[in-house]
């Protein structure tokens, strides 16, 4: 019985204090919800388009193309624009102005005349293996929606011409007909007897006219009657020696010539027509050649490597500082350094330089861990990875004498620095690439040492480049602020004091 009231009474009295520290009590309950809100606010991967620019040689056939289907070009991407140069357009690449660059070649029929798939280049500089699949993928959607409106264009064209030599074929095919029929007709039993009958007629006027001659021979008309009648008898001489070697013969006399004319034109249409070309060409005749420009294609381990390294630098640095104040204050030391010649700018000094020291320490040791153990990338080399984890060490130790300065107990200081970490992990690029973070999110990631520190840590591991400036200005701004901030709130304390 006594123990149950000693337990209830350690119970009560464990409320009561926290009941009392209604903001631990708000960071406990609101933070938490408040990073998922802001985080299912911000992130919009749907609806995120790459930034493109084109490269295409003016006045070519490929500019052509471009103008034609610009929309394919402007619907897959946020487009920025077209170049001349491919040097230009891969200095955006590598300066983070443009996230893709299109190469479109500018004479593509003339590969295509020569059986071979015309080449769209595509160049991106993306070192995420989970992430940085959005230009590949829609390059491949852009190179298909080319294919098929080029295709479908090719057939319009190709009917076009058809239906003409269709109308061709067709009166060919009529005047066969006639042809055909004519001939039937002037070889069969009643036309030879016709042609025999007439023949007979013209022989009898003629042997009439050769009797009247020797009567009148100075009659020119008589003359010329007889000279007509004969004329005439050859030529029917000849119809009856077509009509006796049949019809063929009569067809081949009277069609044969226009019939080859015909053939020959629509056999010279036809062979424009290319028959050399493979039908994938034909049906695909631009291909994807994707080129990721980025100097080393990290696997998931190395990738991330940097991230968790920030992540962490920021974790330990922020919660050693965050408890640096605090306790002091609760132990009573700070009481006596408010009475002693000690100045607050000389304690942080003091508490800086060895937190510092110890917070680069031991993440250095971690990457060596890292390199040596997953194989890691560290191209930049140590000294650089030395320099940038200072930097962003210092800032976080700032940042967490800022957060120690204005917190009321331990808790507090336990639970803000946590809070950090969860911000950290959602609005540092470290799970999502900053690009599909909208606001406030985004907002919110610029005041985290370790979205410029994960930053920095992938271009010295992986780029093995020198840091972007705008980070290591970031990181200078936040050191700056944040010293200026607790030394300001602790004088103040000292002043009141």
């Amino acid at each position: 019985m006594n123990t149950l009231l000693r337990v209830r009474a350690v119970a009560a009295k464990e409320l009561w204090a926290l009941v009392k520290q209604p903001q631990l009590l708000l960071l406990l309950l609101a933070g938490p919800v408040g990073i998922m809100v802001v985080f299912a606010l911000s992130f919009n991967v749907s609806g995120l388009l790459p930034r493109a620019v084109v490269v295409v040689e003016e006045g070519s056939e490929g500019e052509e193309i471009f103008f034609e289907y610009e929309n394919r070009f402007t619907g897959r991407t946020e487009f920025l624009g077209v170049l001349r140069s491919v040097e230009e357009a891969d200095a955006m690449l590598r300066n983070d102005q443009t996230d893709a660059v299109i190469i479109i070649p500018s004479s593509p029929s003339e590969a295509v005349s020569e059986g071979r798939q015309a080449t769209l280049e595509v160049h991106y500089d993306n070192i995420n293996p989970i992430f940085g699949t959005a230009v590949p993928n829609r390059a491949n959607g852009l190179v298909l929606d080319l294919n098929r409106d080029i295709v479908r264009e090719g057939v319009i064209q190709e009917l076009q011409a058809i239906r003409p030599a269709q109308e061709r074929i067709a009166e060919l095919n009529s005047r066969i007909d006639q042809v055909n029929a004519a001939a039937e007709n002037l070889t069969d039993d009643e036309a030879l007897q016709t042609t025999e009958d007439l023949d007979e007629a013209l022989g009898n006027l003629e042997s009439a006219l050769e009797v009247i001659q020797v009567v009148e021979s100075d009659n020119e008309r008589l003359e010329e009657s007889l000279e007509e009648t004969r004329r005439a008898r050859e030529l029917l001489g000849e119809v009856r020696d077509t009509q006796e070697q049949g019809s063929e013969a009569l067809q081949e006399r009277v069609g044969t010539a226009d019939l080859q004319e015909s053939l020959a034109s629509i056999s010279a249409e036809a062979a424009a027509f290319p028959d050399d070309i493979p039908a994938q060409v034909l049906v695909s005749p631009l291909r994807l050649d994707v080129q990721n420009l980025a100097p080393f294609e990290p696997d998931a381990a190395g990738f991330y490597a940097p991230s968790v390294l920030g992540l962490l630098v920021q974790h330990i640095a922020l919660s050693l500082a965050s408890l640096a104040i605090v306790r002091e204050r609760l132990s009573g030391a700070y009481e006596f350094f408010e009475v002693s010649p000690l100045g607050a700018g000389e304690l942080l000094a003091g508490k800086f330089i060895t937190y510092l020291g110890m917070v680069v320490a031991v993440n250095l040791a971690v990457a060596g861990v890292l390199s040596s153990a997953l194989d890691v990338p560290l191209r930049g080399g140590v000294p650089m990875l030395a320099a940038v984890m200072a930097l962003l060490s210092a800032s976080a130790i700032a940042l967490g004498f800022a957060l120690s300065a204005v917190t009321k107990s331990t808790l507090q200081a336990i639970q803000v620095s946590m809070l950090a970490f969860i911000a950290g992990g959602f609005f540092s690029g470290f799970l999502f690439p900053l690009d599909e973070l909208g606001q406030p999110a985004s907002a919110l990631s610029y005041l985290l040492p370790a979205t410029y520190g994960i930053r920095a840590f992938q271009d010295v591991m992986i780029r093995g480049l020198w840091p972007n400036t705008g980070d290591l200005i970031g990181l200078v701004v936040i050191l700056v602020l944040s010293l200026g901030a607790a030394r300001f709130m602790m004088g103040r304390g000292k002043g009141n004091g």
